[in-house]
Order: structure tokens, then sequence, then C-alpha cells
């Protein structure tokens, strides 16, 4: 069961990341826009732990993000060492363009799925993993 889901992941990855390339996007971007997106503002901390991503590949992630203008780092009034992520115009009008190169690859990636399977299949991965911040 474990290689089929890493052969999903590689598969879905690999078809998703040249569909946002000519946005100039990786899919870990828009992963933590998603997650902006759905939570708020929050900690780098906080982001990390969401996508469960180790701290230095999240600070290149948010020093790309922050680059391109898709987030702002804003200092915490009540600590000096924390900064609030927060998306900008720029970066949710990104989202959208992503979310539209999104449905299309699901699309492709799911072609010989009926509505109900796809449906099915999305059930499941929410139960198997937890994670209801679609």
């Amino acid at each position: 069961m474990g290689l089929l889901l890493r052969m999903a992941h590689v598969r879905a990855r690999d078809l998703f990341s040249a569909a946002l390339k000519p946005l100039g996007l990786k899919s870990y971007h828009y992963g933590a826009l998603l997650v902006l997106r759905a939570k708020g503002p929050c900690s780098q901390r906080q982001l990390s732990e969401e996508m469960a991503t180790d701290k230095s590949t999240m600070v290149r992630l948010v020093d790309d993000l922050e680059r391109a203008g898709l987030i702002t780092r804003t200092p915490v009034p009540a600590d000096r060492r924390t900064h609030a992520i927060t998306l900008t115009d720029t970066g949710r009008d990104m989202l959208r363009q992503a979310d539209a190169v999104m449905e299309k690859t699901h699309d492709e990636l799911l072609e010989g799925f009926s509505y109900a399977e796809r449906q099915t299949l999305q059930d499941l991965l929410i139960r198997f993993t937890g994670y209801t911040h679609l």
C-alpha cells in the first residue's frame, strides 16, 4: 500500500509541477498558499507544522513567496521573534490562477474516474490523512 501511495504522489506531483511552471510556482508553493488561505495569517512555525515541512525547507519556501510578492511577513507585537505570514492581493490572484491549474490537473489525473469515484477517493484520503483543510 505504501508504494502505491508513493507512486500516486509522484505522478500527481510531477504532473502538477509541470502545469504550474508557467506561473513560476512549485507544488509546495501552492500548498503554502492554500494553507494561508484556509487558516489566515500564521507564523512560519505554524505553516511548517501544517505542511509537515522541516524548518530549513520552510525558510526557503517563505523567502521564495516573499520575493515573488505573494506573501508578507510582519512582526507579531506580542512576540518580536515571530512574524505573521499573510497572503497579499497578488498572492490571492496567483492562488486563483493556480486553483484553475489544479482543477485541470485533477481532471487529467482522474480522467477514468466517475464523479462518485473521485468523491470516494477524496473522502478516503481525508479519512486516511486526517487533513480537512481543503
